[in-house]
């Protein structure tokens, strides 16, 4: 699994290194957010939840890490839809990066929607339709079904008591 890692980070870098011009300019193609799509559209194209697509960088002292990591699809009424985590970790120092982690639904290619608002400390898996998640902190898990609809809000209990349910909400917003 390292080997398919570091193959697949190698070529990045020389597709990277090769897409830039000789000249100093800068051209409105080559931003990173331009490289993390591509690269989420590997990614998509691979179908294989045991690689993660990563590349990172480092500008003025502040560093940006993206990993994509396909997690499967959800069919939806008609609808197959493919899901990736997208992770995202900045900070200035290597060890207080900061994380925003989204599950990014594909339909046909495009961005649908995402959740978001995870961190690190949650362990998402899809299963024959069904978005599992484990949380680290509290070990605990959820099961959510998704086959007649997307929901708005996706709320992961932690633990019940006399005074209500205490738990975390994701969100989902949908593209234009």
């Amino acid at each position: 699994m390292k080997i398919v890692t570091i193959c697949i980070y190698t070529t990045i870098c020389f597709l990277i290194v090769g897409c830039k011009k000789s000249t100093s300019t800068i051209r409105d193609y080559d931003t990173v957010e331009n490289y993390a799509t591509e690269l989420e559209k590997l990614c998509l194209k691979c179908h294989d939840d045991s690689v993660t697509f990563s590349f990172k960088t480092k500008e003025e002292g502040y560093i940006t890490e993206y990993d994509f990591k396909y997690l499967g699809s959800l069919k939806i009424k008609r609808d197959n839809f493919k899901v990736i985590q997208r992770t995202i970790l900045s900070g200035l120092l290597p060890e207080a990066l900061r994380a925003n982690v989204s599950l990014r639904l594909f339909l046909k290619g495009k961005l649908y929607g995402e959740y978001t608002e995870f961190d690190m400390l949650h362990k998402i898996k899809v299963v024959s339709n069904t978005l599992c998640l484990y949380d680290k902190r509290t070990k605990t898990k959820a099961f959510f079904k998704l086959k007649d609809s997307i929901p708005n809000n996706l709320f992961f209990p932690h633990e019940e008591n006399d005074s209500g349910l205490i738990g975390e909400m994701f969100y989902f917003s949908k593209c234009p």
